[in-house]
């Protein structure tokens, strides 16, 4: 079983827009620094539903080992201290595993706005 690394950002008030930059800049570098990465997405909400948070952040590994290797990562943890620690209202994660056999994202492209037509309707 792959491991699935998700966290969803809700930034505080006070965070300036180029703050944002830094953090999507310093993720960007992640995954050519640490080797137990195997896929990375991160970007920011486009604003379509009210109550969103504000950046997502979904990451892949091989195992749960790899992810704590991944969280430990001393380019990780700066990261954290200086871009995400006190810069934050609201956090939530989830890991969860995803069968190794089949590609996590292939989640077809019509299902997918299915779904998010069903989200927009549910409010």
């Amino acid at each position: 079983m792959a491991f699935r690394h998700v966290v969803l950002l809700r930034w505080a008030d006070d965070v300036p827009d180029d703050h944002v930059e830094q953090v999507r800049a310093g993720l960007d570098a992640l995954p050519s620094q640490i080797p137990q990465i195997r896929s990375f997405q991160h970007g920011s909400d486009v604003g379509v539903s009210e109550g969103n948070y504000d950046y997502v952040l979904i990451a892949d590994f091989d195992n749960v080992g790899d992810w704590r290797v991944f969280r430990a990562h001393p380019a990780y943890v700066l990261l954290m201290e200086e871009h995400i620690t006190g810069k934050v209202q609201d956090r939530a994660a989830i890991q969860y595993q995803t069968p190794a056999d089949r590609d996590p994202y292939e989640f077809s492209h019509a299902r997918m706005q299915e779904f998010l037509a069903e989200i927009d309707e549910l409010g």
